[in-house]
This record gives structure tokens, sequence and C-alpha cells, in this order.
């Protein structure tokens, strides 16, 4: 007799997580961008404003988050680092700047880091257990990071796409799972799903946004259905009403990174209706990944 080894995709806990930064650092280094739209106001009004949406919906549906935050964000606006602490969401970090890690020397990053680090927990009143860098650029070629990350006193990191074809991040045959590496850091990978042999990306950003909503409830229910948690990812200008117009795109580049921003509520309520979401640091626990993160004190996943 066959045994069903599928769960209930409600007893899985997923992460909600949101990198929070504006859409023109977002995109810098991307595609060209004029001055007059990296004005620092401009942006921290943007990230203010964005932000009050993010949280009044997570509020209605009793969420709690983890937001990556630029360490900038919180010597410009220690005040919403704050106020995300005081609502008892996790805060992490996202690097100082929003610039790709293997564009940096690995000096000027474990110097970025511990700054970024510092500004962050003074801000929050949280020790920072968790990172995430700008682009999920930690790939192949900038895995030294990973050590860095370590060695700065981060427990997770949650850079790594596990596939291969973008021209910007993803590691081909990384693996999917939660997985603690030989030096002890933690692994949560972006999430993915297996069709025909190759692995897709789906859950957060851009993918949130152009793919159907029955594709991303179909792969979230596949995954979790599994016994696998999933890292969800947004940016506050996909959520909330401002956002910094950039002339001069391609038809290309202006449906990819604009098509329905600003206008995702209901299809987000409706994810946190249908799936279980934790702070990174609670649904780690939960599957036995750490005990006690704010102690250092962790324990393997058996």
């Amino acid at each position: 007799m066959a045994v069903n080894h599928t769960v209930d995709p409600l007893d899985v806990v997923n992460c909600f997580s949101v990198d929070v930064e504006s859409f023109s650092e977002s995109n810098l280094q991307s595609f060209s961008i004029l001055p007059r739209h990296l004005d620092r106001g401009r942006q921290n009004h943007e990230i203010e404003t964005n932000m009050d949406f993010i949280l009044t919906l997570l509020a209605e549906h009793g969420v709690k988050a983890t937001f990556f935050f630029l360490g900038r964000i919180a010597r410009d606006l220690p005040q919403l680092v704050r106020r995300v602490a005081q609502e008892n969401h996790e805060i992490a970090c996202h690097s100082l700047n929003h610039f790709r890690i293997y564009g940096l020397t690995p000096e000027v990053f474990a110097e970025e880091l511990r700054e970024a680090k510092g500004l962050l927990e003074d801000a929050s009143g949280q020790q920072v257990c968790g990172f995430r860098a700008p682009d999920f650029s930690i790939t192949r070629e900038s895995a030294w990071a990973l050590d860095a990350l370590r060695q700065a006193g981060f427990l997770y990191d949650s850079s790594i796409y596990p596939f291969g074809g973008h021209d910007v991040y993803g590691i081909a045959g990384a693996s999917s799972q939660i997985h603690r590496l030989a030096n002890g850091l933690i692994e949560w990978p972006l999430a993915t799903i297996p069709i025909f042999n190759r692995r897709v990306p789906f859950g957060g950003g851009g993918y949130f946004r152009l793919y159907p909503f029955r594709l991303t409830e179909f792969c979230f229910s596949r995954i979790n259905r599994q016994s696998t948690p999933c890292m969800f990812y947004i940016h506050p200008y996909e959520v909330g009403p401002a956002i910094e117009r950039i002339p001069g795109l391609s038809n290309l580049r202006r449906f990819r990174h604009y098509f329905h921003c600003g206008t995702l509520n209901r299809r987000l309520a409706r994810l946190l209706k249908k799936f279980h979401f934790a702070p990174a640091l609670e649904a780690l626990r939960r599957v036995g990944y750490m005990t006690h993160p704010t102690s250092g004190r962790e324990t393997a996943h058996v």
C-alpha cells in the first residue's frame, strides 16, 4: 500500500520578507538613471510612503515578516527601522548600499557589512542575524562573501537563487533546500520549483508580479506539500503607491520593472490568507535549524 507523504500547506511555515530599498537604488546597476532620480530625499519619501502600506497590510492579516534593510536606511531613517522592530518584525541586513557583491572587493564588503549591521542593530535594538545580498548577488564568483557573513556574526543568509540562466544572479545546481554550509552559516535559498528537469524561480518580486496568481499558488502548494517552506520576497515600491518613473526605458524594461507595481494588495492578501508565514528566524526554529538565535546558540537540522 502506497504511503502519502504530502502535508497540508498550512502546516508549513514560510517566510514573508521585504527588501527595503527605493526603486532607483534597486535598479541603479540595471539601467541608466539620471541624477535627479537619485535624490536621497525623494528616495526616502518613497520608502516611507510604501512601507506604510506593507506594514498596514501585514497588521491586517496578523503576519510578522523579515525586513532586509539597507544599512544606509538605518542611518538616514532610523525611526523607520525602529518602527518595524517595535511592531515585532525581524530586522535583517541587505548590505550597506544596493551594490552587487561581485562588484566589491572582499575588504570593502567586510567593512561595509560591519557598518550596516551596527547601524541596523543600533536603530532596532535587535541582534541582526540574517542577510540578503542586493540583487541576490552571491554567485559562484562571489561565494567568498559567505565566509565574510559568518565572520561578521550572521547566522543565516538568503541570497542564493538555485537556478541558471539569469543575467545577474543564480547558481545552477545549488541546493534548493534550507541547509547548513560548512562554515556553520544557514542558507535559505529563494523559492524555485522543478519543471521539466529545470528549476524555475517563483514567489517574489517580478515573478510574483508577472506570473498569474494561480501559478504562484500552485507552486507554493506543491513545495509546501513536500514539507518545504518557501522564502517569499517583495519590495516596498511593488506594494505602495510611490514609485520613481524613469524615462527612456525600452518597452521590455518598462513592462519588466513596472507591471503591477502598486496594485498587489489584493494579490498579497490572497497569499497571506492561503499560506502560513513568519519571520525567517521563527521559521528556521520551527524546522529545527536553530534555538535561541539571538544568543548565538544553534542546533543542527536533524
